[in-house]
């Protein structure tokens, strides 16, 4: 019976441990000077709370990871699609600056005191189809080296 007792009691407390976790996704480029004092700032809040947890999605050599933003901020009411994009609870935000740090940390703080989904929950079945920059790049440059051979 103790022995019951006890794995209920550990199985509650790790329960309680992984509810508390907040998960905050983050959208940048390598490439984004803008994007390195989003992640400096996230990396201080996540030191700060330790039930944050930052997701990364590097955007710009990553297709994939452009669509999802994509299809997040969309899902999420953003109209613009640009880095750096944070999304955490019910909040999706871009850009930098101390407003926007001040908006990640309270709903941070909200979703570690009442508890948020994933912000991937609100995905829906299909992720949009869009070209990243890096695809539309790569198609104008193949394109201009056709049209440089056809034309000679």
């Amino acid at each position: 019976m103790r022995k019951i007792l006890g794995i209920l009691v550990l199985g509650a407390v790790a329960l309680s441990a992984w509810a508390g976790q907040v998960e905050l996704h983050f959208f940048g480029s390598a490439t984004c000077p803008d994007c390195h004092v989003m992640k400096a700032f996230l990396e201080e809040l996540a030191q700060e709370y330790p039930d944050l947890v930052v997701v990364e999605h590097e955007v710009t050599f990553n297709p994939d990871n452009w669509r999802l933003m994509v299809t997040l901020g969309r899902a999420y009411g953003l109209k613009e699609e640009k880095v750096p994009t944070v999304i955490v609870g019910n909040l999706a935000i871009t850009g930098v600056g101390r407003a926007v740090e001040l908006q990640i940390r309270e709903e941070v703080e909200r979703c570690l005191a009442q508890g948020c989904p994933s912000p991937l929950e609100r995905l829906p079945e299909k992720k949009a189809w869009v070209l990243s920059p890096l695809e539309i790049a790569l198609v104008l440059a193949v394109a201009v080296v056709v049209l440089f051979f056809v034309i000679r």
